[in-house]
């Protein structure tokens, strides 16, 4: 039921919200009334983030739940992270490096297939998993985390955080790594993505006071879309590979396993490298 209702807002947020992640170097415009217009641009790696609305993914909501977790566990502390928080969208550096991310929310059914191909592939990649996921899916994480794959933080309940308060977006982060910890996953800081890649400057501040840094991404390829095919996925890789690529993919994409081998095949091809975020990050 809850993959139903999540594939139900897709399609409706896609019909209202039209396009998704700004390429590299775009800008946003915006006006007061009367006023002359605002220019925002996104950079690819900051410690600090533009004043106003960012760009973000539609990716198909959460549904909340009341259902209570186990007691908090206490977690290794790690170096401070610098006030106003840090945000990558591209990894460092000038290296033909590229890293394969796979946010999980909603439905683990195609994780099998992704991870046999990263292990046969010997491709290292990064999953984001919401609290929920975790919950709901324990033998789907348990996978993951005997595969070595780093795990990062998505939230709980894949909320907004631009429209939750402080305290909210905390136990959301607190709440999701306390549920890793006790699925045997390692502390998932300082990897952390935004739900629908929905931050601003303030939501980046406590992202930072918490220890994690925002991972966004160089390339969002919309597999959740229900209609989108494996070539228009592998196409739009292609098409916007470049160095330290981060791309976006979701573990319930229905095409995405059957589109990994094609597209670990043509990066290595033109002489790329995979690398996980906990190792480029570093």
């Amino acid at each position: 039921m809850r993959r139903q209702l999540h594939l139900c807002a897709a399609l409706l947020l896609a019909a209202l919200v039209p396009g998704c992640a700004w390429p590299a170097g775009s800008t946003s415009t915006s006006a007061e009334p009367g006023g002359p217009a605002a220019t925002t641009t996104i950079p690819w790696a900051s410690t600090t983030v533009p004043p106003g609305e960012l760009p973000r993914e539609t990716l198909p909501p959460e549904t909340p739940t009341t259902r209570t977790t186990q007691s908090p566990t206490t977690v290794t502390s790690l170096p401070a992270i610098p006030e106003g928080g840090v945000e990558y969208g591209r990894l460092p550096g000038d290296s033909k490096r590229v890293a394969l991310t796979f946010d999980a929310s909603y439905d683990p059914t195609p994780l099998s297939s992704i991870l046999a191909t990263l292990e046969s592939e010997g491709v290292p990649a990064t999953f984001f998993f919401t609290g929920q996921f975790v919950e709901d899916f324990p033998e789907a994480v348990a996978a993951v985390v005997a595969s070595g794959a780093p795990i990062g933080n998505h939230s709980y309940s894949h909320a907004d955080f631009t429209k939750a308060s402080p305290d909210e977006i905390r136990s959301q982060l607190q709440r999701t790594a306390d549920l890793l910890t006790l699925a045997g996953a390692d502390d998932p800081r300082p990897l952390f993505r935004f739900p629908y890649g929905a931050r601003n400057k303030a939501t980046l501040a406590i992202l930072g006071s918490e220890g994690y840094v925002s991972v966004y991404w160089t390339i969002d390829t919309l597999d959740w879309k229900p209609e989108r095919t494996t070539q228009e996925i592998h196409d739009v890789v292609m098409a916007k590979l470049g160095p330290g690529a981060i791309v976006l993919m979701h573990v319930g994409g229905r095409e995405t396993a059957s589109v990994l081998p094609s597209l670990i095949r043509d990066i290595r091809a033109k002489g790329y490298e995979f690398v996980d975020l906990r190792t480029a990050l570093r």
